[in-house]
């Protein structure tokens, strides 16, 4: 089983496979366009890249903010909910098997339940049941779930597909095909849909598909996570550098370089926070760039961060982190019993993270709650699989993945 360099799911074979990958599909793009060294200025791009409506569809895709559903929570990538949370040790409400794979970080919105394959298959399930409703196939392999928004639910994978699909029935609304594979989830704002790829950020008209403009980010094949949106501008990772566009035309507002490669990242407190290789936490402004503050410790900050208005949380290889939003300052720690955290969810107070963001030989795997004042835990649910990501969250209901299993706890 192929495994490639998720956001949520990385191993060191991953990252070879990336590599290998990025510099076979560089051939993909015109001779003229150049998308050299990091040093470089991010170049934009027009290639000959198109969308195609396949079905004539009454789905609504003319969202006002509350019908738009992103990974993370919103365009920010904050990972902060305002959700009833459980504080009490959770029973599993239903539990459905639906593929032999590992399972991305599920995302729910009018009571259903979606969450993409390891072998490109994208579910729909019943929230209250965990019953299936549709699965859509051909995006090769998927280390994310997607965005939603109105009746429709963009995906985009590892066969260079991006599709948006009717979310009730699993119909295609329009289909576009990138320069290169996607790894973090879609980002939609307004009418627009912004893939982030470790060469090309695109921006494609969310009725149609059609392109509106994408950007090149250099030559190195790297990880890209999901990109955030704030106040009119992009912000997203390019192997070492850290971006900011404009929203409307791609164009660059600034870059911040590192020696070694970018991470997950979220945008609070006029702050981007985002991790890096080099076992560093970074904060830097929003508006210039300029690093305000770094934390180091032991791994790499893979998981991008949940960020309120006093504190950033974090984890590495086993261990999650409180720290003070605006110093950097530790406030507290909490180690888990696993190697892989993954991103953390906020929510009245309540802390959730899994400590099996990557894929590891079958055993053991957490969720944890934890008291986001104190690093207290209040509970922890163990299964047995690979892999165990993200969860997601309803009115008191938590929603996991793990190797080819749903499971409702509540």
């Amino acid at each position: 089983m192929k495994k490639v360099f998720p956001l949520y799911s990385v191993s060191w074979l991953s990252l070879l496979v990336i590599l290998l990958s990025a510099c076979d599909q560089r051939t993909l793009l015109p001779a003229h366009v150049d998308l050299t060294a990091a040093s470089d200025q991010a170049t934009q791009i027009h290639l000959c890249c198109t969308a195609t409506p396949l079905v004539t569809s009454t789905a609504s895709l003319a969202p006002n903010s509350s019908q738009i559903f992103l990974s993370r929570g919103n365009s920010q990538r904050t990972g902060v909910y305002n959700l009833e949370a459980i504080r009490h040790q959770p029973e599993v409400k239903w539990q459905t098997k639906v593929s032999e794979t590992w399972l991305m970080p599920p995302m729910l919105a009018g009571g259903i339940l979606y969450t993409g394959s390891g072998d490109g298959v994208l579910y729909a399930l019943n929230a209250e049941t965990g019953q299936q409703i549709w699965s859509a196939d051909g995006f090769g392999q998927l280390e994310s779930t997607g965005a939603i928004a109105g009746d429709a639910i963009i995906t985009a994978g590892f066969s260079n597909l991006v599709q948006a699909l009717n979310r009730h029935t699993g119909d295609v609304l329009w289909s576009f095909n990138t320069s290169y594979f996607v790894q973090g989830s879609p980002l939609i704002v307004d009418d627009r849909v912004y893939l982030a790829t470790d060469h090309v950020v695109y921006s494609l008209d969310l009725h149609s598909g059609e392109l509106m403009w994408q950007t090149g980010t250099g030559n190195e094949g790297a990880f890209m996570g999901p990109p955030a949106f704030d106040n009119g501008v992009i912000y997203a990772t390019g192997g070492r550098l850290l971006l900011a566009l404009e929203a409307d035309t791609g164009n660059e507002i600034w870059r911040v370089e590192k020696d070694q490669m970018f991470l997950g990242l979220a945008v609070a407190n006029e702050m981007i926070y985002v991790g890096n290789w080099d076992h560093h936490l970074y904060a830097f402004h929003q508006s210039t760039g300029e690093e305000r503050w770094n934390f180091q410790a032991e791994g790499e900050f893979w998981s991008a961060p949940a960020a309120n208005a006093e504190v950033v949380y974090t984890g590495n290889n086993d261990a999650v982190y409180a720290l003070n939003a605006q110093t950097g300052e530790l406030i507290w720690t909490y180690k888990t019993g696993g190697r892989a955290v993954s991103e953390p969810l906020l929510t009245e107070g309540v802390l959730y993270i899994s400590d099996s963001a990557h894929e590891f030989p079958r055993g053991a795997r957490h969720l944890y709650a934890l008291d986001a004042v104190t690093g207290e835990e209040f509970w922890v649910f163990e299964t047995v699989s690979t892999f165990l990501p993200a969860p997601a969250l309803g009115e008191g209901v938590i929603y996991i993945t793990s190797t080819g299993e749903v499971l409702a706890l509540q």
